[in-house]
């Protein structure tokens, strides 16, 4: 870099701009005038060399420089396009082809975090349960930070962690990253933005950060007012969405005047019209409605019915009150629960509920308002087309790129946690069957007697499926050794915790608690890398898991395990795999009945209404999910009969 030649800031005079100092200005040593017409310059400036034309989306191109404009304290690097800003920059590093237009102003004021260490009340709207947001924060990281309250010293440490990284990116300097564009827009202040991200048409943007890069950019578009907030890489947010003190992870989408305060929305979220107040949302969190109302609760995997609304203030000691919905909970529209309340895995809430159920040892149920109580049917959700669907689904609609994700996801539909919940639910049913009532009650919800036979008799076919399918991959990849078969780990034999998205044995984790209480973890990024080792190594623990599960099913260790066991385990697997294939296309045939055309063919008669809904549905037989699962079970059969004849 180099001072203004006399030469030059005759001609920038020339060209209506002005400084307080120009010695106070270093350039390129290839800058130009040129391109720089109508400027005002305060405080230290440096400006790089301006020598390329940026297209615009439309096509139009427009030369870098910079245009009708006041900076004070900003690195401009190289083709830079700074145009008509009708307030000012100041206290910005912009990286180079980075374009910015038509705005009112882009500042940093004193020292900035840039909404690193932004404490978010989540769960508990009156405190307690805060989480530091920060740029690199995972699910994973945020569970442990609202839900371990019961190891104070973990949270201390983890807290550290966090307010050192803070401290590591605060400056008085923002940066608007290479490549990124931002466009007829009102107050941005305190904000750092990343490479690649489209800034267009908000209306305010205060202390936050936007994480983008080359591959994955990140889009804020018209009308939005964020305020203490970060949005992760390849997200979305735009359509007078309002945000404060909230985290958007990564690959979300945030529109449609969505609303959302004190929440965190981790990635492949979608948010639309609706509100959220006091919200983890863990991964694939979805709502679609003006109509609904999350508050006080934690999510994961989770679809809201419209007018779905839940309740945390009891109008005593405030809005204290939480639930827990585990991953793949659905409502239905108008669905109402009174918290405290937890919700067992893939299960379906129907209707009103005041009472503060627990199934959370009761996946797969549908909990559904009978009168004033709330009622349980037990296991059912494991054997319908939407629970397979959402499975098959969420993996899909992956939109993360690149190889720096920051959650670890494991997407099975049963894994070890799930299993260890549905076997509790079989001991809870088994009691229930020992007794002669017309309903039970559990945790404050109604079990009908009639009910329960059939929930164990699904729960008993989960755990078949799980383990045969586990057994089989293995058998598949190995000759039939007992030694083969043993485990290469001792983490993982019993309990297992979900840890907003990733499975991760419970030993294995409060092992790494106390080595961040002792100090063992120096930073977040350790961490992270922890988090990426157990995803890593899923299948090693796993497989203790189900070693041990083996050992319960067939009666024997390891050691005395027979050939003819298996064989007897698998069969039994190949039954039960074909029944709940049968059992899942049934379902799924619900929507091709007759009920189902009602509103179809415009003339009325039959004939043009089975017409009318085989053009636009389909038929049973050929719709490509039910092909799917029916093709996935001959297939699975095939492998099954060779495993069994090659033992």
């Amino acid at each position: 870099m180099r001072p203004l030649t006399t030469s030059e800031i005759s001609t920038l005079q020339q060209q209506h701009c002005s400084c307080n100092d120009w010695l106070q200005i270093e350039v390129a040593e290839k800058f130009s005038t040129q391109y720089i017409c109508n400027v005002h310059f305060s405080g230290h400036i440096s400006l790089g060399v301006f020598e390329k034309s940026i297209e615009l989306p439309s096509g139009m191109q427009q030369h870098a420089g910079i245009y009708n404009a006041t900076l004070h304290n900003c690195i401009v690097e190289d083709n830079v396009l700074i145009s008509n800003i009708n307030n000012y920059i100041a206290n910005y590093h912009l990286q180079h082809d980075c374009y910015v237009e038509n705005i009112d102003l882009l500042a940093v004021e004193g020292i900035s975090a840039f909404g690193n260490g932004t404490e978010v009340n989540v769960l508990n709207e009156a405190g307690g349960r805060e989480v530091k947001i920060f740029d690199q924060l995972s699910s994973h990281v945020a569970y442990i930070l609202a839900l371990y309250r019961h190891r104070p010293l973990l949270i201390e440490k983890l807290n550290q962690l966090i307010d050192h990284y803070t401290e590591s990116v605060s400056s008085a300097l923002g940066t608007i990253g290479a490549h990124a564009k931002i466009t007829n827009s009102g107050t941005i202040k305190n904000v750092r933005i990343g490479a690649f991200a489209c800034i267009e048409n908000v209306t305010e943007l205060y202390n936050g950060t936007i994480n983008s890069n080359e591959i994955d950019s990140t889009y804020v578009g018209t009308g939005v007012i964020a305020r203490h907030f970060i949005i992760g890489a390849g997200s979305k947010v735009y359509d007078y969405a309002l945000l404060d003190k909230s985290y958007i992870g990564e690959s979300c989408e945030i529109g449609k005047q969505y609303s959302a305060t004190d929440s965190l929305f981790f990635c492949n979220s979608q948010l639309l019209h609706g509100e959220a107040a006091a919200v983890f949302g863990g991964p694939y969190t979805t709502t679609h409605h003006k109509s609904t109302l999350l508050i006080g609760c934690m999510f994961s995997f989770y679809n809201a019915g419209s007018g779905t609304n839940q309740s945390n203030h009891m109008y005593k000691l405030g809005p204290v009150h939480q639930g827990v919905f585990e991953r793949g909970v659905k409502t239905g529209s108008d669905s109402y629960v009174m918290l405290e309340a937890k919700a067992g895995a893939y299960s379906l809430i129907l209707g009103h509920h005041e009472q503060h159920f627990d199934t959370t040892d009761l996946p797969f149920s549908y909990i559904m308002a009978d009168g004033s109580r709330s009622s349980l049917i037990p296991a059912v959700n494991f054997q319908t087309v939407g629970t397979q669907r959402d499975v098959q689904k969420w993996p899909k609609r992956d939109g993360r790129k690149g190889e720096n994700q920051l959650e670890y996801i494991i997407f099975d539909l049963l894994n070890p946690y799930i299993i260890q919940r549905v076997k509790n639910g079989i001991g809870i049913l088994k009691k229930f069957e020992e007794k002669t009532s017309e309903s039970h009650l559990y945790k404050s919800i109604r079990i009908k007697d009639i009910f329960v036979s059939k929930g164990i008799q699904i729960y008993q076919s989960a755990v078949v499926c799980y383990l045969g399918k586990l057994l089989a991959k293995k058998l598949s990849n190995t000759s039939f050794n007992l030694q083969n078969l043993k485990p290469e780990t001792t983490f993982g034999k019993t309990e297992w915790v979900d840890l907003s998205g990733l499975i991760i044995p419970k030993d294995l984790l409060e092992e790494n608690l106390s080595d961040i209480e002792n100090g063992r973890f120096r930073n977040i990024d350790a961490i992270n890398a922890f988090f990426s080792n157990v995803y890593d190594d899923y299948s090693f623990y796993e497989w203790n898991y189900a070693c041990h599960l083996l050992e319960e099913q067939i009666g024997k260790s390891i050691q005395e395990i027979q050939k003819s066991d298996v064989v007897a385990l698998l069969e039994l697997y190949k039954k039960t795999l074909h029944d709940l294939t049968n059992a899942i296309v049934a379902d799924a045939e619900k929507e091709f009945n007759p009920a189902s055309m009602v509103s179809f063919g415009i003339y009325g008669d039959k004939e043009t209404q089975q017409m009318d809904f085989q053009n636009v549905r389909g038929t049973h037989e050929t719709n490509s999910f039910v092909v799917d699962v029916k093709v996935k079970n001959e297939v699975a059969v095939v492998e099954l009969d060779e495993i069994i004849k090659k033992l």
